[in-house]
């Protein structure tokens, strides 16, 4: 617990659905969770990893990871605003930087894409694992 090398002091995690050509902006800044019944806010100051499941079994079902259109989050991706990732179906993805982690500017570089190209509705888990510094 800290916010050094190799450490992190916040996680957030999630299980969400998406319908058809839907896309998920999630808000380093702003990401929300229920514990003990009330509404928490995480807002990350640097990501050290990013732990995506696709959990369809169905080839060809993929899941898109980036490529947010306003302030998207681009340094997992080479700092390419367009840049992508695909999960195949029943496949994670793991990004990481342990060590330095990579950092969320609120407003410019904090919205991190999941999208689905598809037809059918994906499921899919998050989490995200940072610091507050």
């Amino acid at each position: 617990d800290g916010t050094g090398t190799d450490q992190a002091d916040k996680i957030w995690h999630d299980e969400r659905s998406l319908p058809g050509f839907a896309s998920d902006d999630l808000d380093l800044n702003a990401l929300t969770t229920t514990l003990f019944g009330s509404l928490v806010t995480i807002n990350f100051a640097k990501v050290k990893a990013i732990f995506v499941v696709n959990l369809s079994t169905s080839p060809g079902e993929e899941l898109q990871v980036g490529g947010a259109p306003t302030n998207p989050f681009t340094l997992p991706f080479a700092s390419q605003a367009s840049a992508v990732v695909e999960v195949g179906a029943d496949s994670p993805l793991l990004l990481c930087n342990r060590k330095n982690g990579w950092p969320v500017t609120n407003g410019s570089s904090d919205t991190l894409r999941i999208g689905n190209p598809n037809t059918g509705t994906v499921v899919y888990r998050i989490a995200v694992i940072g610091t507050s510094l």
